[in-house]
């Protein structure tokens, strides 16, 4: 075995914390992703819509992005993908402008898909990277249900309990 397979073998079970901590450190961060993800469709995406259509003079909704269902001036005229994308809009399409409608798709992308959607994964990643604290062991599983997280909450490919 060379010197680089055993360092490779000794990382993957040793870290910063004992295991039993590594186990309830990742277990916690998946209870508190998924609740999370609820509460903030639940009660902080429809405040945070209130005061961005306050700002914009429109009322933001969450819409089905790139489909026919929610024309836009932003689509310039590309054909309607199969693949759509959940972001705040305006709702009234006379008040929709280029303006308010790309304020409204940069205000979704900077207020759900990165602050509300990646702190979490901020954390597990600074735990991991920056204090050495798991081993592969448990990163990697729990790296699968983080990402599993992420793509059903906060990807905008799904629509979530709470959007409407």
């Amino acid at each position: 075995m060379t010197d680089l397979e055993r360092e490779l073998l000794h990382n993957l079970v040793t870290a910063a914390w004992p295991l039993p901590v590594q186990i309830a450190f990742g277990a916690g961060l998946l209870v508190v992703y998924w609740v999370w993800s609820r509460f903030y469709y639940a009660v902080i995406d429809p405040a945070l819509r209130n005061v961005v259509g306050g700002v914009l003079g429109a009322k933001v909704v969450w819409v089905a992005r790139y489909s026919a269902e929610y024309a836009t001036p932003l689509d310039l005229g590309f054909p309607y993908n199969r693949y759509h994308r959940w972001t705040w809009g305006i709702q009234a399409e006379s008040r929709r402008t280029v303006g308010r409608d790309a304020a409204a798709l940069l205000l979704s992308f900077l207020c759900v898909t990165l602050l509300g959607g990646l702190w979490p994964i901020a954390v597990f990643l600074f735990v991991f990277l920056q204090l050495k604290a798991l081993s592969y062991v448990v990163f990697l599983p729990v790296c699968l249900a983080v990402i599993a997280i992420y793509s059903l909450f906060w990807a905008g490919r799904h629509e979530v309990a709470g959007m409407r």
